[in-house]
């Protein structure tokens, strides 16, 4: 194994390493724990060794106190959590070494000043963990043994500053010669005794000069005597602290025992959720059924006893993991309980603590996922609040930490988020803005740190967004160059990250937002090859994890856009089959939750999509009942969703697509299904005028002429409504036209022509 080659020797004392981490790399710090150990370390973590009761804060300094190296682990969690800056704050008061690593990239800046001009051992990237761990070890063991004394005088001085600086606890000789060898043997580099290291040891020596005057004018046996009471009255002191030592111990162990369990409950579904989401070939099922056992123990050591602050931080951060894993699972409900009795705890937290940063996000992070559900189940005017009240804190924790990143990248998701309700409420000017603001945050933050994945991606999210909003306002222009440059970072950074399931999902959907505008300028062959790219990623990914709704949701639409172009090359075959595999995805996306709107208009317009193939074959009746079977999922999900504008919209392009199919049975001389189908525009969309045509020409040539005229005559002079304000007598003109040259002629044609051309 590599790293034999840095362990210790078994004949020396193990170098005490310190983790200095933030909770939310519990799971790498485990692993390095593990590799120190591996390697002949002794590792001190506060996972371990730090338990729930009052004086935590006494036990981190003692542990650091104890410590020959502290070793950083850095995220951009770790910059911004108080409790780990403090520890580095304690460990620089001490001289300690310092060992920084970095876990995930992190902004210069937001480094403390202690670390930044220290050389940092890169562990970001996971496939080199291992090599990274023989550097760290490497480097840990470069002068251990003036390192190692270090701690030890340090440890003895404070000792003695403890106990009133007394005679009994200095140094003496040959310790005190081996300490005043080492002040002066300092290797390069290495950090300086502290301040009260050195006056112990210049004590020691007045104090050493001192007994040797006095053992030269005094009486041998009475001093022998003096320092064998000295020594025992040492001794006795030293087994009373043992004995208290071990008493404290013995008091501790049970609520230890139930802390440190608790404490790992909370790694396990943290690191679990974090770990497996979005991973290629990992089911997602099962990622839900590990997650509900590790949920269950969770739960049952939180309710077993008392908990501390950090325990309970932890428990939301576990919850909120386990909310994304349940969002993508389909459920909902579970979801979002997990959601709220995060926000719960946050808030329970924050009562104690109002100024805490870290309770604050994770606040937020509650807020946002609670947003995140409602949105899914069409509670836009829930899921805004929620959005916006997280904004507003996360805006006031960036405005006071204008150099954290982390805080700043809060904001942008915050408006990326709050965009996407406005879109859905029909409000594309509202969004565009919260999307460009969500740009203008993140922009800099990805330009300044090339090398951070995470904001290279929020980049490209919100370039995505603002491009979906620009094509809906018709700014093709705008919306191509937004999506081109999402794609350009999407594809650099799935390169980088091969078996990142997400990041490859999220190339397939900037392929796809390309195609759909090239689709829209007519370049049909350059649609087709963006939208193969994305089938193809798509289809790998679906067929990794059948239960990733994600996944399926995305190869459904994958599936549609491919219908789309190849209707448009009137390659009507290909059209219906890519249509009814998307139609096929949507079904089962919408039989596991009934109660998710967005998935519910899935397939809605799937079913439409199907009936557009069938149409463009000229199988009407199929296309009729396709259509009927859309439409019926888009009234009910309008009339349970009243406030989402889109359904209404939806409702509307439905009715008119079983209007026109209405009209084409009339040319096809099928005049009573060409009834029922107008019949079925009218009844969705009763206030659209000009669907009252298809039923006048229906009733005409089925011979009910009566009906027909009151129709034509009820409607005279009015606008139809959707055919840009066009006036229904214009309207019936023009069809007349086109049934004339179908050969369809009816005398009440001529008459009603009569009334129209005079009126003009």
């Amino acid at each position: 194994m590599a790293a034999d080659a840095a362990h210790a020797p078994d004949s020396q004392p193990k170098a005490k390493i310190f983790i200095s981490y933030s909770r939310k790399d519990m799971a790498f710090a485990d692993r390095l724990e593990a590799a120190l150990k591996a390697r002949g370390f002794e590792p001190l973590i506060d996972r371990t060794e730090i338990y729930a009761f009052e004086d935590w804060w006494k036990r981190i300094e003692a542990l650091i106190g104890r410590a020959d190296t502290v070793v950083f682990v850095m995220s951009p969690d770790a910059v911004a959590s108080d409790v780990a800056l403090k520890e580095v704050a304690h460990a620089a008061s001490l001289n300690k070494r310092f060992a920084p690593i970095v876990c995930r990239r992190t902004e210069d800046g937001a480094v403390p000043e202690t670390l930044r001009r220290l050389n940092f051992v890169f562990f970001d990237d996971p496939a080199r963990f291992e090599v990274a761990a023989d550097q760290l070890a490497e480097a840990l063991q470069t002068d251990i043994g003036w390192v190692r004394q270090h701690t030890e005088y340090g440890e003895a001085a404070r000792r003695w500053a403890a106990a009133g600086r007394k005679g009994g606890l200095l140094l003496r000789s040959p310790v005190l010669e081996e300490a005043e060898s080492w002040i002066a043997s300092r290797p390069r580099g290495a950090p300086e005794p502290t301040p009260e290291t050195q006056t112990f040891v210049a004590d020691s020596r007045r104090s050493a000069t001192k007994r040797r005057n006095i053992l030269t004018g005094s009486l041998g046996a009475g001093l022998i005597v003096a320092l064998v009471l000295a020594g025992l009255a040492f001794w006795q002191r030293e087994v009373a602290v043992q004995q208290q030592q071990i008493a404290d111990q013995q008091r501790k162990r049970a609520e230890d025992t139930l802390a440190a369990a608790t404490k790992t409950a909370n790694s396990l579904v943290f690191d679990l959720a974090q770990r497996f989401e979005g991973s290629v070939g990992i089911p997602v099922s099962l990622i839900k059924d590990i997650l509900d056992r590790a949920r269950g123990l969770q739960q049952q050591l939180v309710n077993s006893g008392q908990v501390t602050p950090d325990l309970l931080s932890s428990e939301s951060s576990a919850l909120l993991e386990m909310a994304t894993a349940l969002i993508a699972n389909g459920d909902g409900k579970g979801a979002l309980s997990a959601a709220e009795q995060a926000r719960q705890i946050a808030s329970n937290l924050l009562s104690g603590s109002p100024a805490n940063v870290e309770y604050q996000r994770d606040l937020v992070l509650a807020l946002s996922r609670i947003g995140d559900v409602q949105n899914d189940q069409g509670n836009l005017a829930s899921a805004l609040k929620a959005y916006r009240d997280g904004l507003a804190i996360s805006g006031r924790l960036a405005k006071a930490n204008p150099q954290n990143g982390l805080l700043q990248r809060d904001v942008s998701v915050a408006y990326d988020r709050i965009g996407d309700v406005q879109v859905r409420q029909g409000d594309v000017a509202a969004a565009i803005v919260s999307y460009r603001d969500s740009v203008a945050v993140i922009d800099p933050l990805a330009k300044a740190n090339p090398g951070n994945s995470d904001w290279q991606r929020d980049l490209s999210v919100s370039l995505n967004k603002l491009g979906d909003a620009q094509s809906q306002q018709g700014d093709i222009v705008g919306a191509l160059k937004s999506y081109r440059d999402s794609l350009a970072i999407r594809k650099q950074l799935s390169q980088l990250h091969p078996g990142d399931g997400e990041a490859l999902q999220r190339v397939a959907v900037a392929d796809e937002n390309v195609g759909d505008l090239l689709l829209a300028q007519g370049d049909l062959a350059g649609a087709l090859q963006s939208f193969t790219d994305s089938f193809k990623i798509m289809d790998r990914l679906a067929r990794s994890d059948s239960t990733n709704r994600s996944w399926q949701r995305s190869l459904a639409e994958a599936y549609e856009d491919l219908g789309n172009v190849q209707l448009r090359q009137r390659n009507l075959a290909d059209a219906l089959k890519s249509y009814q595999g998307s139609f096929d995805v949507s079904t089962k996306l919408a039989a596991v939750d009934p109660s998710n709107g967005v998935w519910q208009r899935d397939l809605a317009i799937a079913y439409e999509k199907v009936g557009d193939a069938q149409d463009a074959q000229k199988d009407f009746l199929a296309a009729i009942k396709s259509y009927h079977d859309g439409s019926a999922l888009l009234a009910r999900l309008a009339t349970a969703n009243p406030d989402i504008s889109e359904l209404k919209q939806d409702l509307i392009r439905a009715a008119a697509r079983i209007g026109n199919v209405s009209y084409e049975l009339i040319l096809a001389r099928d005049f009573a299904n060409a009834l029922e189908a107008a019949d079925e525009s009218i009844a969705l969309e009763p206030g659209t005028i000009w669907l009252y045509s298809g039923q006048a020409y229906a009733l005409m040539f089925l011979g009910r002429t009566g009906e027909a005229r009151a129709l034509f005559l009820k409607y005279r002079g009015q606008q139809d409504g959707m055919s840009k304000g066009e006036l229904w007598d214009k309207t019936v003109l023009r069809d007349f036209s086109e049934l004339r040259k179908a050969g369809l002629t009816n005398p009440l044609m001529d008459e009603i022509e009569k009334l129209f051309t005079s009126a003009g």
